[in-house]
């Protein structure tokens, strides 16, 4: 039997029995904070464009537009409301493959589940199904996957777990459910190059509409390889650049891991990238216990758990976008404006005298003796402020690797709703739109919750 056959059976046979209180609990947050991350990043320049380009090409009015009061196809609502949840670069990230995971999951959820009239308790469970199926995928790639070769996990991953959520919310058969992860793997793209810009984004909602398409497409008799990840000339082999890839492992792992629990679902707290995170938390803590003067600051060194620059690209940023991706302007920004928030990204603030001369002080590098191995083993981040004086000021942060819901707790995920609802919608919205989800296994039609978008 095949690989995509044994997760296709997986994807046709889950029920939300077989998933913990916990992670369904989890699961309902990590839509809540996907949700919000969408309505904030609905007000971006890349919400307008692909939301007219959708418009332009017409199709058939299937799925909303979140925020965006209109209708269009299943695969392009996907693709936008994916592009907008992911914006703001301010939705979670699981560490286990090490990409965000509900901004492919959740658009293609709900554009699929509006066109089918799916239950709460059907979008949840294919909500997890594309979770469980994503992360047991990426056990099987190789390191250099998520490190050297320059693809943006949340991108090939995201339109296998995007089918995989697709396939269980349109009921497909396993063997239908089969073609259509191998059709997807035959989609999957995401170059890391492209961070900083509107095509970083665009990635998780290119995933979304190809999870949609493969598993039309499926449903309707199209036909792929089944042999699609341990084929030689599959999907393991070619994006773990020829070696060090294990099909075994895919199995191993859907079958005896609980990825939700494992990998778990971290909120972020910032509107960047989450390679920032652990520095900027550093950061923080030493700006609530000295009283600094940045004329004071001769150097920062930021000491990080991967091989510099991953993700964080750009050392001397210009734009809003790419100060997301800037451990230099990020650091900055910190300690000018005490804060990292929705208002911390345009050219204006990147271009001010204090930040730019800031900017020229701050040193990424990795912990020494780690250089060149996996990202992230370490789990800490350690900051280093050295002053005019001699004197050198530090503080760490560190990662952590339990429990189904990390980085937040369910309140502070509540408080940040309803701070990116607030972008585009009034209190009592937001609050219908929140209980709705915290209570999404009760509800009927998940068209009483597309309608007050």
């Amino acid at each position: 039997m095949s690989i995509s056959t044994e997760i296709s059976n997986f994807i046709n046979q889950a029920t939300l029995d077989d998933f913990s209180n916990e992670s369904i609990e989890t699961a309902k947050i990590a839509i809540l904070d996907c949700l919000a991350c969408l309505m904030a990043g609905s007000t971006e320049p890349i919400a307008e464009l692909l939301s007219d380009y959708a418009l332009n090409n017409g199709g058939n009015p299937h799925s909303t537009v979140l925020a965006k009061n209109f209708k269009t196809t299943s695969e392009e609502a996907a693709l936008i409301n994916g592009a907008m949840a992911h914006a703001l670069d301010y939705d979670d990230v699981t560490e286990g493959i090490k990409c965000h995971p509900s901004v492919f999951l959740v658009p293609v959820a709900l554009a699929l589940g509006e066109y089918s009239c799916a239950s709460g308790a059907d979008v949840l469970l294919a909500y997890l199904v594309g979770f469980e199926t994503a992360c047991s995928i990426g056990a099987g790639l190789s390191e250099s996957y998520f490190d050297d070769l320059g693809w943006h996990p949340t991108g090939p991953l995201g339109a296998l777990g995007a089918s995989a959520t697709a396939s269980n919310i349109l009921k497909l058969t396993t063997d239908q459910a089969a073609i259509a992860l191998a059709l997807a793997a035959s989609q999957a793209s995401g170059l890391r190059q492209n961070f900083g810009t509107m095509t970083k984004p665009f990635h998780p909602g290119l995933a979304c509409k190809n999870g949609v398409v493969s598993a039309k497409l499926a449903s309707a008799g199209f036909t792929a390889d089944e042999d699609i990840f341990e084929g030689r000339f599959g999907f393991l082999r070619a994006f773990s650049g020829g070696q060090n890839y294990s099909p075994n492992k895919i199995l191993e792992s859907l079958k005896e891991t609980s990825h939700m629990m494992e990998s778990g679902i971290e909120i972020k707290k910032y509107p960047c990238c989450g390679s920032s995170h652990l520095s900027l938390d550093a950061i923080f803590k030493i700006i609530e216990t000295q009283n600094l003067d940045i004329n004071d600051i001769s150097s920062i060194t930021s000491w990080v758990d991967f091989d510099p620059p991953r993700s964080l690209v750009h050392y001397n940023p210009s734009s809003a976008l790419e100060g997301k991706f800037s451990m230099q302007y990020l650091l900055s920004a910190a300690l000018v404006d005490h804060q990292i928030g929705l208002d911390s990204f345009s050219e204006e603030k990147i271009a001010r005298p204090e930040i730019q001369e800031l900017m020229r002080k701050v040193i990424m590098t990795r912990h020494q003796g780690n250089e060149g191995k996996q990202s992230w083993m370490e789990g800490f981040h350690k900051v280093d402020i050295e002053l005019n004086n001699g004197k050198t000021i530090s503080n760490t942060a560190e990662r952590h690797y339990s429990g189904a819901l990390r980085g937040a707790t369910k309140e502070q995920v509540i408080s940040k709703f309803d701070d990116c609802a607030s972008t585009i919608c009034d209190k009592e919205t937001a609050q219908q739109i929140r209980d709705m989800i915290l209570n999404l296994q009760n509800l009927k039609d998940i068209n009483q919750l597309i309608k007050l978008f």
